[in-house]
């Protein structure tokens, strides 16, 4: 199928493959998040993101967390260049963006949903509320009651590639600093079962289309 959610998951997973499990300040990884960035801050219309690659630090001198530019460069090829995403380096701004969409009718490019809302499908991205990472954000709790009256908040976003008996497959970036996968447990229902994690917790899925 050549939608988008595939064409997104394949990227994600080209991604994984090209990584190798190597970290962001290796070469040519450190590159290939340049590249993210420059997507990025060209789609975003912030230059500034120009300057960033896998071994950018900030001024308490932590490394630039890359995850939202994975993201939003895996979107940009998805959807060969649309500018209808919420492209940033944060992830809450396009989840805020996904909600937003989700209120309006008629046809949306992407929607966003509670998590528990839908079975997840390969293409989704699903969304967990992060502890403690992020400059400039509040450290609490964001639910998807909460999400669209805070801007911006600490979360992660990862790409499905896989839902199947029983268990879904994501991958993400800036995970151990390089592009890696996890599984998780699905309920019966098809949706995501772990709600509770030891940083944060899944709250909201993004469909396309």
């Amino acid at each position: 199928m050549n939608t988008v959610a595939e064409r997104l998951a394949a990227w994600a997973e080209g991604e994984e493959a090209r990584f190798l499990g190597r970290t962001e300040d290796e070469e040519p990884c450190n590159g290939w998040i340049a590249e993210y960035w420059r997507i990025v801050g060209d789609a975003a219309g912030r230059p500034h993101y120009h300057h960033v690659d896998g071994r950018t630090v900030d001024a308490n001198g932590d490394r630039w967390a890359w995850s939202a530019a994975f993201i939003g460069a895996g979107v940009w090829a998805a959807t060969r260049g649309a500018d209808w995403f919420a492209y940033c380096e944060w992830h809450s701004t396009y989840l805020r963006d996904a909600i937003r969409r989700a209120g309006e009718a008629g046809d949306q490019p992407y929607r966003a949903h509670p998590i528990e809302a839908v079975p997840v499908r390969r293409g989704d991205i699903v969304v967990q509320w992060r502890q403690g990472i992020g400059d400039g954000a509040p450290d609490r709790p964001v639910t998807w009651q909460s999400a669209p009256r805070i801007d911006p908040f600490t979360s992660h976003g990862d790409v499905v590639v896989r839902a199947v008996d029983g268990a879904v497959e994501i991958v993400g970036g800036n995970l151990a600093d390089t592009v890696q996968r996890r599984r998780l447990v699905l309920a019966p229902e098809g949706h995501l079962r772990d709600t509770a994690q030891v940083r944060g917790h899944w709250f909201a899925l993004i469909r396309f289309g």
